[in-house]
């Protein structure tokens, strides 16, 4: 394995370790404020927001494979169309489908989101 796909491995576990622990962070400030399906919800959003996290290493680590410059460009605009699709879907189906909580459902995905920053790195 290089060097990029070691650190591209780690920054991807990093991200969804941060987005685990404030996924259930979540559910527990919901379960305890307000009831289990709350925190059923928040478990539902954040859930959505690792699994479209993880998409997105495995796309650029997909993409860094490919050896042409212009279908990597492609691969990426691809992988960037699934995830928002999924995601909609995703949300679509937990809030009209599932009927779960949908303010614990948004706060937990949005909250989630920024596990991301789990990865940026200080100078």
């Amino acid at each position: 394995m290089t060097d990029a796909a070691e650190a591209l491995r780690r920054g991807i576990r990093r991200v969804a370790l941060a987005q685990a622990v404030i996924t259930f962070s979540m559910a527990a400030a919901f379960w305890y404020g307000r009831d289990a399906g709350a925190a059923l919800g928040a478990l539902y959003g954040g859930a959505t927001a690792l699994l479209i996290s993880v998409w997105l290493g495995r796309g650029v680590k997909r993409a860094g494979a490919i050896p042409h410059q212009g279908a990597v460009l492609g691969a990426l605009y691809a992988n960037t169309v699934m995830r928002y699709v999924a995601a909609i879907v995703l949300l679509g189906l937990g809030l009209g489908g599932l009927k779960l909580a949908p303010i614990p459902l948004v706060c937990a995905f949005v909250a989630a989101q920024f596990g991301v920053l789990a990865n940026i790195r200080q100078g």
